[in-house]
């Protein structure tokens, strides 16, 4: 995985008192190793994120952006990846489930746009 450092505050300012603003948790980004399988019904995205706890998770899909953060409080660390999604994906019926440090996401398919079969007369 690589490593994406955030940028580094002491916690003071030029005066050298408390800056609030940099009192606030600073982690360092990773970006988790993903798998992506898609079938004729949905794409699944697997996300490795070890140590995160539902609670942590958060999990967006705006204009076809996909975005999934997941923060270790404790060890100051953040997994964050974002992916561009055609418009197949049904955003009502997008799941998600967490079990063993692994997300796994559940992007349906519109009815609308699943690959199916014609059948061809003949005449």
């Amino acid at each position: 995985m690589q490593t994406i450092p955030t940028t580094q505050m002491n916690g003071y300012d030029k005066n050298n008192t408390r800056d609030e603003k940099a009192q606030a948790k600073r982690y360092v980004f990773v970006t988790p190793a993903i798998d992506v399988i898609e079938s004729d019904d949905e794409i699944l995205v697997l996300a490795d994120v070890p140590g995160v706890k539902a609670g942590d998770l958060d999990v967006q899909f705006d204009k076809d952006l996909l975005t999934l953060v997941g923060k270790r409080e404790a060890a100051g660390i953040a997994y964050k990846r974002t992916f561009a999604l055609s418009r197949d994906v049904d955003a009502e019926r997008i799941g998600a489930e967490l079990a063993d440090g692994v997300l796994t996401l559940h992007l349906p398919k519109l009815a609308s746009r699943k690959a199916r079969s014609i059948q061809v007369k003949t005449s």
